[in-house]
């Protein structure tokens, strides 16, 4: 019974994701206004369905509810939220035109992929109206699959310690439609799923299914977003020459790989048509030809990435977590993703085109999100023996 039980929650967690692709290539390839509706409609059925078939702890399905009415009541007032992904969600709405982002309108991220707002614009194709209430409650659903997830894979004490923390970490970024917090939940959850698939060896097909799904949402997610998948797939290339193994094997693994091909598909039509990353475009190497400025630019970053209190008590908590489990290669392998991402980080501050304490000031505390969920989510399951997770 439980492992129906599990096996049911797992499944709708993986068309809850399959969903979400198809959603965004349909669009991407065909767009087409009673299509998107159907994928909505689809979407919630099978909410509903895991709330009202799905015999779940009843304290986590009213914390996911309790959640969802902030989120619905939460007004969009920041200024990625409507500035961006709205009015991208917007445009396409209203022109009933995919790429209408791609004639580079003012300078609002036209470069991002845009698997969010086409997630909005099928739930205002379903209500045949727009406003600013459904898209913006819609990028809450797509928190769902790795939160269904959750629910499936742990014992009940951790799936509430996950729940907590993710309202904890994530605060205002859960409800206020940035896609920051998706972005740290889904590259957390590939981390693990990636783990358990690839390093601990158990086998298991829709977990497998349910990883790819994962790694392709967070690759489109923002750009950002497929950095991370080229850091966690890199594991596997890591791991392969290890092992004296080819590095890429041609079997029926190879699937996780195609998880590039969306953003890719995204980064070839958006060059095509002019649209360029800012970062890249317009990178400032003046930090690091003056010795003594890219100093002080390193001590400036550092000051922003280490010297806060939420970056501190996860390093606490690494530290604690290395001290006391055995089995640390889950934790071996989240100190790689953190070093290589802060590294990553380190490099994009120091060449940003935009002033460096302003770029700092408004996305540094966003950008490490994904640092302090993952190591939360590595320590807490590397204490699978006291906790007793399934």
């Amino acid at each position: 019974m439980l492992t129906d039980y599990s096996k049911n929650t797992k499944l709708i967690s993986l068309l809850l994701s399959s969903l979400i692709i198809l959603n965004y290539l349909s669009m991407f390839f065909f767009y087409n206004k009673v299509i998107s509706a159907i994928f909505a409609f689809t979407y919630l059925s099978l909410v509903f369905i895991f709330f009202l078939k799905i015999h779940i702890s009843t304290i986590y399905k009213l914390s996911l509810i309790f959640l969802a009415i902030i989120a619905a009541g939460t007004p969009p007032i920041d200024w990625d939220s409507w500035a961006i992904w709205l009015f991208h969600a917007k445009r396409i709405f209203i022109e009933e035109n995919f790429f209408i982002t791609l004639n580079d309108y003012a300078n609002i991220h036209n470069d991002y992929p845009l698997i969010v707002p086409s997630f909005m614009v099928s739930f205002s194709n379903l209500i045949n109206g727009w406003n600013l209430i459904l898209p913006k409650f819609s990028i809450f659903l797509l928190y769902l699959p790795p939160l269904i997830f959750a629910e499936a894979a742990f014992n009940k004490k951790v799936n509430l310690l996950v729940l907590i923390f993710t309202t904890l970490n994530f605060n205002v970024f859960l409800f206020n439609g940035y896609i920051d917090g998706l972005v740290a939940i889904y590259f957390s959850f590939s981390v693990y799923l990636l783990f358990k698939i690839f390093f601990e060896e158990k086998e298991n097909v829709i977990e497998y299914i349910i990883l790819c799904c994962f790694l392709t949402i967070l690759s489109v997610l923002k750009n950002e977003g497929f950095v991370l998948v080229l850091i966690i797939l890199s594991l596997l290339i890591f791991k392969n020459l290890f092992n004296k193994k080819k590095i890429i094997k041609l079997n029926r693994h190879i699937l996780i790989y195609l998880s590039l091909i969306p953003y890719i598909l995204w980064r070839f039509v958006s060059t095509y048509n002019g649209v360029q990353t800012d970062l890249f475009d317009s990178a400032n190497f003046e930090r690091i030809v003056s010795y003594s400025i890219f100093i002080k630019t390193f001590y400036i970053i550092i000051q922003n990435l280490f010297f806060n209190i939420n970056t501190l008590l996860s390093i606490i908590l690494l530290l604690l977590s290395f001290y006391f489990c055995k089995n640390k290669r889950l934790l071996n392998i989240t100190v790689y993703c953190s070093l290589v991402y802060i590294l990553i980080l380190f490099t994009i501050y120091t060449v940003t085109p935009h002033n460096l304490e302003w770029h700092l000031n408004t996305s540094s505390d966003r950008v490490l999100m994904s640092l302090h969920y993952l190591i939360f989510l590595s320590s807490l399951l590397s204490f699978n023996k006291i906790l007793k997770i399934n």
